[in-house]
């Protein structure tokens, strides 16, 4: 059975390539593109207006990251990051420039809405590499008590947060990162994306109903790669 469960399901609004020099001293580029991607995060109860702003945000953003690299690598300036693209990619929202379009906190279906515009380029990728690396180089120096204790910081910064889960499952430390995404789950309880991330982890240690009620989780909380990796384990139970 195969899980290809970190594809994400993008709705392309608009396209556009931009090709003109951004000035005098800059060189001229043509990976720089601009792309509108909207996205609707479905608050809890205990969610501020804060948190669901600030994962809407991310939700957009990571559209917008994933609707690029498939140009970028297409034309051949931005490399395949493999295992990697997951934790590069969420790490990549933080460095694109963003402008709102439009963005509503619909308090009576306990939702918050946001349309942008980002502008993308492969040194945003190039960025959120160096990033990771350091990151990755950071957490090889925990100790084994810190690592099973899995402290997350009060501070909201989804990209970066959800990057480090994946960095666990990338390296297959598959009980960590179970562990780091409880503690991101308790933080974060109607964030689909964490519950996608615990699937992921649930099918390397072969806990496949645990996977299930995950990806189901998931798909509740608006999560649409879940919603469509649910629909094709549900075809290969049967």
């Amino acid at each position: 059975m195969s899980l290809s469960l970190r594809r994400i399901s993008l709705v392309l609004l608009l396209f556009i390539v931009s090709t003109r020099p951004c000035g005098a001293d800059d060189q001229k580029r043509d990976d720089r593109i601009r792309v509108i991607t909207e996205y609707t995060y479905r608050a809890g109860g205990e969610d501020s207006k804060e948190k669901s702003r600030a994962l809407a945000l991310f939700g957009a953003k990571l559209k917008a990251v994933h609707l690029a690299a498939k140009y970028l690598t297409h034309k051949g300036v931005l490399e395949h990051y493999e295992k990697k693209q997951s934790e590069i990619f969420c790490l990549t929202t933080n460095e694109i420039q963003v402008s709102i379009i439009d963005e509503k906190f619909q308090k009576n279906i306990n939702s918050y809405y946001v349309k942008i515009q980002s502008e993308v380029t492969s040194i945003d990728f190039i960025k959120a590499q160096v990033k990771d690396a350091q990151l990755e180089k950071n957490e090889s120096s925990f100790s084994y008590s810190k690592e099973m204790e899995q402290p997350v910081s009060k501070k909201v910064d989804p990209g970066e947060e959800l990057s480090r889960a994946y960095r666990y499952i990338r390296k297959e430390q598959w009980r960590i990162s179970i562990i780091y995404l409880d503690h991101l789950e308790k933080k974060y309880p109607n964030w689909g994306d964490v519950f996608l991330a615990k699937a992921i982890a649930f099918y390397g240690m072969d806990q496949i109903d645990r996977m299930a009620d995950a990806l189901k989780a998931a798909c509740s909380l608006n999560n649409q790669e879940a919603c469509n990796e649910l629909v094709s384990f549900s075809s290969n139970a049967k």
